[in-house]
């Protein structure tokens, strides 16, 4: 029983194959994960900021006047 190198060639083809999507699953994985820290991080610096806890300034209440 013997494999002729088209058979040998093919296989190491897909092999690679396989190999180049794993690395491009990878890298876009890494780049999702860094994109979703950055905006964690951007959330929370927006929480901490001192403005977030100060009042709002006047006429961006929750109150509505409809006096005309």
């Amino acid at each position: 029983m013997s494999i002729d190198s088209a058979s040998l060639s093919a296989g190491a083809v897909s092999q690679q194959s396989a190999a180049f999507s794993q690395q491009v699953a990878t890298l876009a994985m890494r780049r999702q994960i860094d994109a979703e820290r950055s905006v964690a991080g951007l959330v929370a610096e927006t929480a901490n900021a001192p403005t977030a806890s100060a009042p709002a300034p006047s006429g961006q209440g929750q109150r509505l006047d409809i006096r005309v």
